[in-house]
């Protein structure tokens, strides 16, 4: 319940750079796409998402919101459904790392003694960080490809199928990508996309 309004006003905000991008692309009614012609709003959101490429629809590749149920489902996994120490210490929900350990906890047991669970300081901070890896970060392309849609397409892929390109979230991949999709039927939460 507290999660909810939090990942909703994110996507919305997700949202509404998605639409700006839509409506400068249909008033320019086709012509001037090249670098050359963005306004500088436009550059501003490029580098928001990451996307150095000139192509606008790449660009809507990464612009786009994370279903509901699949952070909801993985806020659960990475934050022992909100008991960890990461989330209670530091609003950790997703397990995201850190090579800064001034911006993570130390965790007890870790593979990498370098690294920390990045904290926050807010829920939203949290979610925030964790749709814009999502949408930027490379080991997530597969899903964003998968995830695509076109620019008069207004459903988007639940995140109980969606959840089948997220194996590069963590080290345990197919059975992560089972425990996901296990959350998300059991606790009904398609019914949130």
């Amino acid at each position: 319940n507290t999660l909810i309004p939090i990942i909703y006003s994110e996507n919305l905000q997700i949202l509404n750079d998605r639409k700006k991008i839509l409506d400068w692309w249909r008033e320019s009614d086709g012509e001037n796409f090249s670098r050359d012609f963005w306004p500088q709003w436009l550059f501003e959101l490029s580098e928001k998402y990451e996307s150095s490429d000139s192509n606008l629809g790449n660009l809507l590749i990464r612009v786009d919101i994370i279903p509901i149920s699949l952070a909801l489902a993985q806020a659960a996994i990475e934050s022992g459904w909100g008991t960890s120490r990461f989330a209670l210490e530091g609003n950790a929900l997703f397990g995201q790392w850190t090579w800064d350990k001034s911006k993570g906890i130390q965790p007890k047991f870790a593979s990498d003694q370098k690294a920390a669970v990045r904290k926050f300081e807010t829920l939203s901070d949290s979610v925030n960080s964790y749709l814009s890896n999502l949408n930027t970060h490379i080991a997530y392309s597969s899903m964003r490809a998968k995830r695509n849609r076109n620019c008069n397409q207004k459903k988007l892929i639940s995140g109980y199928e969606l959840a089948n390109w997220m194996g590069n979230y963590a080290i345990t991949r197919d059975e992560y990508i089972k425990l996901l999709r296990l959350i998300i039927k059991k606790n009904n939460l398609v019914l949130l996309d």
